[in-house]
């Protein structure tokens, strides 16, 4: 799915493992790559491992750091830096990648990604876990303020976000009694949950949505990957339905040091 900005997303798969190609910009897609690692071979023969997943990323020959944070369903961010990558394990559910020789990554099982990439004032990305109490948090929001204090940017209109994909309304269900619910009613927008029968319906994505929005970005700088994880557990993993080791891995990073070729997971079938 590409938009009139010729920017967006794309499904691809080789020998099996299915991924998510985030189409940047082509100015930015010269310099990074984005890409979801769903649910395939390679996620299922690392088993979770974080080291093993790295491997075969990038070879056993290559020592290329990995950041790879706990999440921690919280708003803290943390850096891809060499000191921040494994077996070192900070916690935090955001992480922003803007150095070289430094890959980033997340995992994910029905939670919502967000991505956010910008060349001002120098070439950085933006890597968001936003679960229930994340979203309820303001872990993007808060998450985008202090990057953009960090790399010295003002405004948000040369920012490109990516939402999704994640548990959609249709199947994001929780009871009335769990203080988790509670507080998500309480602290995510109206327009992003219902109640039925006693029963409260979460939509994750349109709450993140709508806080972008409410931080003033262009709706044209925001695409939203509008597939639910749960209805769709055979193609993503879904702690919903029952993956509690297997996660899909949202992997970003800069291409210096590369070229397209030797990024396997590039040669698109």
């Amino acid at each position: 799915m590409i938009n009139a900005a010729n920017w967006g997303w794309e499904k691809t798969s080789i020998e099996g493992q299915g991924m998510i190609h985030y189409l940047l910009p082509p100015h930015l897609d010269d310099i990074m790559t984005v890409v979801l690692f769903l649910k395939g071979p390679l996620m299922e023969k690392t088993g979770g491992n974080l080291s093993k997943v790295s491997q075969q990323l990038f070879g056993k020959e290559k020592d290329i750091p990995l950041a790879a944070p706990s999440q921690v369903h919280g708003t803290r961010m943390v850096e891809a830096l060499p000191s921040t990558s494994l077996p070192t394990r900070p916690e935090g559910d955001a992480l922003l990648v803007r150095r070289t020789g430094v890959f980033g990554s997340l995992r994910f099982a029905d939670c919502v990604p967000v991505v956010a990439v910008s060349d001002r004032p120098r070439p950085w990305i933006l890597l968001v876990h936003s679960g229930l109490i994340g979203t309820a948090r303001g872990v993007t929001g808060e998450a985008l303020k202090e990057t953009m204090k960090i790399v010295g940017l003002a405004s948000l209109e040369d920012i490109h976000f990516w939402i999704g994909p994640g548990i959609g309304p249709c199947c994001y269900s929780r009871e009335m009694d769990d203080p988790k619910t509670r507080e998500g009613l309480k602290r995510i927008p109206r327009n992003s949950w219902r109640l039925e029968e006693g029963i409260a319906y979460f939509d994750l994505s349109c709450a993140i949505v709508t806080t972008l929005y409410d931080m003033k970005v262009p709706k044209k700088n925001i695409t939203r990957i509008d597939q639910c994880t749960c209805c769709s557990s055979g193609g993503y993993y879904s702690y919903r339905k029952g993956d509690r080791l297997g996660k899909s891995l949202l992997l970003a990073g800069f291409r210096e040091g590369f070229h397209k070729t030797t990024l396997w997971w590039e040669n698109k079938i």
